[in-house]
Formats: structure tokens, C-alpha cells, sequence
């Protein structure tokens, strides 16, 4: 089977973005270290607004710098780059850091030609930073639905692979919108204008993030070791994220269906994700993880899962999944 491993790359967009070495730079070193060991190959969706706002901001010229050395040396050793778009830089202030406004979160708070602007300068940008040409995109927030608009601009700028429906995941709290409770039960198909939807002569393929149920035990465990081991379970990234992702209530009380992730006390749920997928017969599967979020023993665990799934599976990119 083949694995890709993707991480969305960005700050937070709580209260307090934290620092660009804290959430991108340290922990991603870790992550690219991780995986030259085993000679595996990782997807890192980008945050272009960060890029495209940044570069307007003086102050943030020296984080800029860094974070161009970064994308330019993952490229050259072959890890992939994709398109993530949060629209919500477009109303971005700095003010000894970022400040976020969330009213417009996701694409569809834009109008149609408002779309196309965001959406044709941030992939210009982002490929500015690479070599290797863009053709993956994930929305920012899972909100990938409606379709219609992002249809248009990705045929434009020739990115054909989608990566941000879970099979079953379903937000409506905003800022957030999307619905994945009705999609088809592959690990891949190809759509057109509406990424639920399978269609055989669609241009676009999507490669869904694996999702699984979460007991609330597990988060019990999670909330525990935070408070008992704060030194190995504290996420790397020094911000806060945003609201309406779900209430601690609901994790400790009742099972959750999320992404198979490499976030924090997560990653120890992939071996599992992994296993089902090849009973399913699979011959794909994506994780999804966010460096700002990976802590220590995330990263040690992720360490220790890749030396033993790497025997058996290939660790590739996302666009690899495809051949």
C-alpha cells in the first residue's frame, strides 16, 4: 500500500498566531529529518496567504526568508508541494504579529470573481517558491464545498488532485462548513463539479484523508497525559487555534469521527488506520498533520511507526499515489 503523509503547513488562527520558527520551521526540520531516514517522502500543504500578506509586511521580511529556505529545501529533496488557502490573510493585520479577522474564513464567504483573485495569485506565489510543479490543493479548513468556484480556478492552474474531504466528517459551526457524510467508499475517485460526487470522466481526482471513530477514552487519555507529561505532549507551536472545531465536552463524552492524523497523541492511532485499510484491500491512504501541532513524543512515535511501516509500505507523496 501506499501512504502519504501530509501536513498542512501554517500558523494558528486563534487568539495568538505564534512564532513562524515555533509552528513551521523547528517542528518541520524534525518532520524532514524523520523522514530521510527511511527514505520517505511527505506533501506539505502551504498557507499562501501567509506568503502573499507577509510579503507586504517589513517586519515579517526575516520570517519570509526562512520560510522561502525551507519550501526551497524540501523541493530539492523531493517532498511534494501543495496549494492550502486560508482567504481569511486577505484580512490579516500585523500588529507585532498577526492579527485574524474569521467572517471570511473559507472560499465561499468570497464572491466569484473574488475567488479567482485569491485563488490564481496565492498558486502563482506559492510556485514562485518551487521547483517542481503544483498540482495538488487542500482547502483551508476542510471547507472545500460548494465547488463551483474553486472548480474553475484549479482547471485554470492545473491542479487536478483534491485532498480535503474525510469520508464522514461534518462541520457546520462557523467559521467552518463542509459535509463529507455522503461520498463514495474508495480510497480514491475522480469528480467534476462536486468532490462528494464520483464521476469516471471528471478531471479532478480526489485522494480523501482517512478517518476513523475516536473513543472518548482516548481522549480522556489524551487530556491526562497532557496535564501528567506537559513537557512531551505540549504541542511545538506557540499560538492558539481557532473556535468551532468541537467542544472538549463532546471529545470526553461521546465518539468523535475525525482524520487519521499525526498530531500529537494521534499519530499512535495511524498503525490501526494503516491495518483496516488493508484488511479494506486499499491500495491508498492519507494522513493528515499540521507541524504546529506535532509535539515530542509525536514526533518520537512518528519515528519509531515510520521505521516499521516503511518495511512493509511505501511512504510517498501525494501525487504519487496516483501512478
Amino acid at each position: 500500500m501506499k501512504i502519504a503523509f501530509t501536513w498542512d503547513y501554517e500558523m494558528f488562527f486563534g487568539h495568538k498566531s505564534g512564532s513562524v520558527n515555533r509552528c513551521m520551521i523547528e517542528p518541520t526540520n524534525r518532520l524532514l529529518e524523520i523522514s530521510k531516514r527511511y527514505n520517505s517522502k511527505f506533501t506539505f500543504f502551504v498557507d499562501t496567504g501567509m506568503l502573499v500578506r507577509g510579503g507586504e509586511i517589513e517586519a515579517f521580511s526575516s520570517d519570509l526568508r526562512i520560510l522561502r529556505e525551507q519550501l526551497k529545501g524540501w523541493d530539492n529533496d523531493g517532498h511534494e508541494t501543495g496549494l492550502h488557502i486560508h482567504p481569511h490573510w486577505e484580512d490579516a493585520k500585523w500588529n507585532d504579529g498577526w492579527k485574524f479577522d474569521l467572517s471570511r474564513y473559507k472560499l465561499s464567504d468570497f464572491n466569484s470573481a473574488g475567488v479567482s483573485l485569491i485563488f490564481d495569485e496565492y498558486y502563482k506565489v506559492l510556485q514562485s517558491y518551487v521547483n517542481q510543479e503544483i498540482i495538488s490543493y487542500r482547502a483551508g479548513g476542510w471547507c472545500i464545498q460548494p465547488f463551483k468556484d474553486i472548480q474553475e480556478s484549479m482547471k485554470r492552474n492545473a491542479l487536478n488532485i483534491e485532498s480535503s474531504v474525510f469520508p464522514g466528517g461534518k462541520n457546520t459551526n462557523r467559521p467552518y462548513y463542509y459535509d463529507f457524510t455522503k461520498v463514495p467508499n474508495k480510497d480514491h475517485w475522480r469528480f467534476s463539479d462536486n468532490v462528494c460526487v464520483e464521476n469516471d470522466q471528471g478531471v479532478f481526482t480526489q485522494f480523501p484523508i482517512s478517518s476513523q471513530v475516536y473513543h472518548p477514552l482516548f481522549f480522556w487519555r489524551l487530556f491526562v497525559l497532557g496535564r501528567l507529561k506537559p513537557s512531551k505532549h505540549k504541542p511545538i507551536g506557540n499560538g492558539f487555534p481557532a473556535k468551532g472545531g468541537g467542544s472538549k465536552k463532546d471529545f470526553l463524552l461521546k465518539k468523535n469521527l475525525l482524520c487519521v492524523s499525526a498530531d500529537g497523541y494521534f499519530v499512535t492511532q495511524i498503525e490501526k488506520a494503516i491495518n483496516k485499510a488493508v484488511k479494506r484491500g486499499d491500495k491508498n491512504l492519507v494522513v493528515i498533520g499540521h507541524p504546529k501541532a506535532c509535539t515530542p513524543f509525536s514526533l518520537n512515535y512518528l519515528d519509531k511507526l515510520l521505521n516499521k511501516v516503511s518495511k512493509k509500505h511505501e511512504i510517498v507523496c501525494l501525487k504519487d499515489l496516483e501512478k
